[in-house]
C-alpha cells in the first residue's frame, strides 16, 4: 500500500488537477502529462470512458470548468487549500464558482468519520467497478491532512472504505484506478498505469512552480455533458 500525505494546513502546497493536452476527448500518457506540468506528485483522477475519452464527473482546473460529467462525489478545493467533499445532483449543473480544484469521482468510502459505499445513488452500476481491483482513493482527516491511497493488490470497495478510516480519514472517495492506476511522487514512478489517461489530480510543493506552469494545466475548455458511461477500472 502507498500512502501520500499532503498538508493542506501548508500555505506553500497546491492541489490541483490536469487534462490531456488536446482537451476534451483526447487521453495522454502519464509520463508526457508529468513532464509537461512537472509536479511534485500526480495521480491518478477520474474515470472516463474508454470510447468517447470522456470523464464521468465535473473536472475545475484553475476556477475553470473544464468538464461537465454529472456523477459522483467531488472533491473540492479551494485557492486557500480548504477542502470540502461535494455531492452535485447527478447530469444537473451545480454552481463550483467557490473552487478553484473540483474532480468528481466515487463513489464515497467514508462520510463523516463513517465507512459505507452506496455506489448505486451516484450512478455507478458497472460490475467492473463493485468488483475486486487495484485501488486509489482520497480522503481528509481531521487535522485537514489529504490522503492519497493506493492498492496495488485488488480488494473491494468495502475494504477500501475501512482501510481509509483506518488510516484517520473523515471523510474519502474512490478515485479512478485498475489499469488506470497512476502514482508519482518526487520524480519516482510508484506505479505506472496500463493505458492513456484523460485527467490528473497533482500536487506542487511550491506555489511558484505552479504558477510557472498552469498554463499547461487545462487546453480547450469547452464544456459539454458526458453520457452515462461504462466505465473500466
Amino acid at each position: 500500500m502507498l500512502v501520500l500525505t499532503v498538508d493542506l494546513n501548508d500555505a506553500h502546497i497546491k492541489v490541483t488537477g490536469m487534462i490531456a493536452e488536446h482537451g476534451r476527448g483526447h487521453s495522454e500518457r502519464f509520463a508526457d502529462m508529468i513532464h509537461r506540468t512537472h509536479p511534485t506528485a500526480a495521480l491518478t483522477g477520474t474515470y472516463f470512458c474508454e470510447q468517447s475519452l470522456l470523464p464521468i464527473g465535473d473536472i475545475v482546473v484553475d476556477g475553470k470548468l473544464c468538464h461537465k460529467g454529472g456523477m459522483g462525489t467531488a472533491l473540492c478545493l479551494t485557492d486557500d487549500n480548504q477542502c470540502s467533499f461535494v455531492v452535485p445532483r447527478r447530469y444537473t449543473g451545480i454552481d463550483w464558482s467557490e473552487y478553484d480544484f473540483v474532480c468528481a469521482a466515487g463513489p464515497r468510502l467514508v462520510k463523516k468519520g463513517d465507512a459505507s459505499v452506496h455506489p448505486g445513488p451516484e450512478g455507478f452500476h458497472d460490475r467492473s467497478l463493485l468488483g475486486t481491483a487495484s485501488r486509489l482513493a482520497v480522503g481528509l482527516t481531521a487535522n485537514n491532512k489529504l490522503l492519497f491511497v493506493a492498492t496495488r493488490k485488488p480488494i473491494q470497495l468495502g475494504q477500501m472504505a475501512r482501510v481509509m478510516k483506518k488510516l484517520g480519514c473523515v471523510d474519502a472517495i474512490n478515485l479512478d484506478a485498475g489499469g488506470s492506476l497512476g502514482f508519482y511522487h518526487n520524480a519516482k514512478f510508484e506505479i505506472a498505469p496500463h493505458r492513456k489517461l484523460t485527467n490528473l489530480i497533482l500536487v506542487y510543493d511550491d506555489r511558484a512552480r505552479y504558477d510557472r506552469f498552469k498554463h499547461r494545466l487545462a487546453p480547450g475548455l469547452e464544456v459539454a455533458a458526458c453520457p452515462n458511461p461504462d466505465i473500466h477500472p
